[in-house]
């Protein structure tokens, strides 16, 4: 069995990947290993540059936080399948732990795991030619905060509508519950085969969020703003869009994600990574405080740069979103042991 480790760079991740290797080779004498860092998939990834090989891999081992893990099913490019291990910041997706490491050792070397598997949606830039997938949601912003877009949505050349926003975020179903959601999206259940589109405080308030059948050609034109309009894959990989007109729809192939459990209770995960939010509290503010509020939920407590790097945001929009959130009494934060210029921000 070939096994490529993608681990992040933090020493707790690379322990926990060397753990991992030592209790697979004590159970079997016939696995082979490679391995990349998160940083060499970053540098690599964000210059397009990345043409590594992986057909001969069977399986992709992904250590570290979501970020690490959805790097990974980005270059697994839906051929193999992808498991997420984590020693500590526990997600939706993983899997492998140091409470459970016996039993998922066990499972990968038998191959009694299940493998569940999610559309995704690809963005193509018609000037670059480029395609990008997103497992979650492509993101579409200009790329200074406080600054709003036009454009104009088409969905199998059929005009919507035409609008003015801070952005526009087209989602999987299994995306749904991350973004898109700060932004007032539905929540798709079940794994159904469909698109969101979703407006990110639109000057039009009649211009609601789009459920649209997952095989539909989704065209956002006439893109314009005073600023650079990037677009954001997954808040993790950052482009510029050369031109006016990208288009989105259905990846040819499905991510892969390795399951453990024999029983998953996806009613539980789901409500585990939903935040039931105090609307009171959180009324007025914008969706980047939401989100930013969610995935501390989720993640758990996170440094600045962690925020920046997990949701792909400008690290002003951070900023302000964690100011916003300070100052309602939501959030606290203390120092970071391992860093003093930093500070670890937790729920209150």
């Amino acid at each position: 069995m070939n096994i490529l480790m993608v681990i992040a760079e933090e020493e707790v991740f690379r322990n926990f990947a060397d753990t991992i290797k030592e209790q697979l080779t004590s159970n079997s004498d016939n696995i082979s290993f490679s391995e990349i860092t998160e940083s060499e998939l970053d540098t690599t990834l964000q210059n397009s540059t990345y043409t590594r090989n992986i057909k001969t891999t069977d399986l992709v081992i992904s250590v570290g936080d979501t970020g690490t893990f959805l790097k990974s099913i980005f270059l697994s490019n839906g051929e193999k399948p992808v498991i997420a291990a984590s020693s500590e910041k526990i997600s939706f997706f993983t899997e492998m732990t140091p409470n459970n490491l016996e039993e998922a050792v066990a499972s990968i070397l038998s191959k009694s795991y299940t493998i569940d598997e999610y559309n995704r949606v690809v963005l193509q830039d018609a000037v670059s030619n480029e395609y990008l997938p997103a497992l979650n949601e492509i993101a579409i912003f200009p790329n200074r905060s406080a600054q709003l877009m036009s454009y104009t949505l088409t969905l199998d050349n059929n005009y919507i509508y035409r609008g003015r926003a801070d952005g526009i975020i087209v989602s999987t179903p299994l995306g749904s519950t991350g973004y898109a959601l700060s932004a007032n999206g539905p929540i798709a259940y079940g794994n159904p085969d469909i698109t969101l589109i979703v407006p990110v405080n639109p000057l039009n308030k009649d211009h609601h969020p789009v459920v649209a059948p997952a095989e539909s050609i989704i065209s956002i034109t006439n893109l314009k703003a005073k600023t650079q309009i990037e677009v954001i894959i997954d808040g993790q990989i950052r482009k510029k869009i050369d031109g006016q007109t990208i288009k989105i729809l259905k990846a040819r192939k499905k991510a892969k994600i390795v399951r453990i459990s024999k029983n998953i209770n996806i009613v539980s995960r789901l409500r585990n990574r939903l935040v039931e939010l105090d609307l009171q509290s959180l009324e007025g503010v914008p969706p980047s405080a939401k989100y930013i509020f969610k995935l501390l939920h989720t993640e758990g407590e996170m440094t600045q740069s962690e925020i920046i790097q997990s949701t792909g945001l400008p690290s002003r929009t951070v900023r302000n979103a964690l100011k916003i959130l300070s100052e309602k009494g939501l959030i606290g934060k203390r120092r970071y042991l391992h860093d003093a210029r930093q500070s670890i921000y937790f729920l209150i």
